[in-house]
């Protein structure tokens, strides 16, 4: 095939504010370095369903667009990058299927056909055979602020960060996360499910909950941008951002605790509306005694933030941390009571009745 017959999507001098990305690649089982994630990520958020229309798209970044958006100097790009793409030719990720035996299984594909670093421009084919997974949502999808993950320095930060991104939606709760499938995301295992070679030292779950958990909340609570977006909440066993499900003593999952502030940004404020937002919140909540409601906690917080106030906007995060925690719990006392109840009710019926055996 002639170079002439290569569709070439138009790429923008402007970054992309998010990187779309389909609940199955989420989901994957991916070892990126930091810097490979950034490039792969660098393609994602320029994809669109359209490129696909005609072949194979082939995306092309130059040297200055990679130096801005990477934060790499100009001088350096060649020396940086160019190992990095050759490394990224050969990733493959592990996709998430259902056999029919209703077993989970994961089919193993390279993310790119080519990827080449030449004369100041980098070129990147995706694979083909990963066409749905780029461009179909019918899954779902994480929303990812791009330049938010680009300024994630750790590369299990960065998986965290996605992971949490596919979220976003109130109303649709990330349920508890079984450890062993966390550990593929996070890029520990192999083809076979087995602790790859290299990341022996992740067979203490303890490492594994210090480098990939802990470590990530810490960092990316710690961002001055990602945390006026993402709220980690502390659980009843005081630990921030998740809670730990256990069989006996052993950890089988992770439960993972916390919050978008999608109401407004810090961009969407000014200095009087973040003014006017804390004087009418605070007088409802100090002279009206009014308890305030969530949203407008919320509200308050990244108002708080805005002005630079930033304890002030901690202990407001705190309250909301408690009344989440104070919720999740009563839910759960609530399910527990629905359920005995239902039991007593089926006890009841087979007293009185005949009934048939299971």
């Amino acid at each position: 095939m002639s170079e002439e017959q290569y569709y070439y999507p138009v790429v923008s001098d402007h970054l992309p504010k998010h990187i779309k990305k389909g609940h199955q690649l989420v989901f994957s089982r991916q070892d990126l370095s930091a810097r490979e994630a950034d490039m792969f990520a660098l393609m994602v958020a320029h994809m669109k369903a359209a490129d696909w229309d005609t072949s194979t798209p082939h995306y092309e970044f130059t040297s200055h667009q990679l130096s801005e958006w990477l934060g790499v100097e100009s001088k350096h790009i060649g020396s940086n990058l160019s190992p990095v793409a050759n490394r990224l030719a050969s990733r493959k990720i592990g996709i998430k299927i259902e056999s029919k035996k209703g077993d989970t299984e994961f089919d193993y594909r390279p993310l790119f056909k080519h990827i080449a670093y030449k004369d100041g421009v980098l070129t990147m084919v995706p694979n083909d055979m990963l066409k749905s997974e780029y461009i179909e949502y019918n899954q779902g999808f994480a929303l990812i602020n791009t330049r938010n993950f680009f300024d994630v320095k750790k590369e299990y930060s960065k998986r965290l960060y996605e992971l949490l991104s596919r979220f976003k939606d109130k109303g649709f709760e990330m349920h508890t996360q079984k450890l062993n499938e966390l550990k593929g995301v996070f890029g520990l295992l192999d083809e076979a499910g087995k602790l790859k070679k290299d990341k022996s030292s992740f067979k203490n779950n303890s490492v594994f909950m210090k480098r990939c958990i802990r470590e990530s909340i810490k960092e990316l609570s710690e961002h001055p941008q990602i945390s006026k977006e993402l709220l980690f909440l502390e659980s009843d066993q005081g630990e921030k951002g998740f809670e730990v499900v256990k069989k006996g003593r052993t950890i089988t999952g992770i439960k993972f605790l916390f919050r978008w502030l999608k109401l407004g940004t810090i961009d969407e404020l000014n200095q009087h509306e973040a003014l006017k937002t804390i004087k009418e919140l605070e007088l409802k909540r100090l002279q009206n005694q009014v308890r305030l409601t969530e949203n407008e906690l919320e509200a308050l917080a990244i108002a708080y933030r805005y002005v630079g106030k930033e304890q002030h906007a901690l202990k407001v995060e705190e309250s909301l941390s408690r009344r989440h925690l104070a919720q999740s719990q009563a839910e759960q006392k609530s399910d527990q009571e629905e359920l005995e109840s239902l039991i007593d009710k089926i006890d009841t019926l087979s007293e009185l009745h005949d009934a048939p055996d299971y």
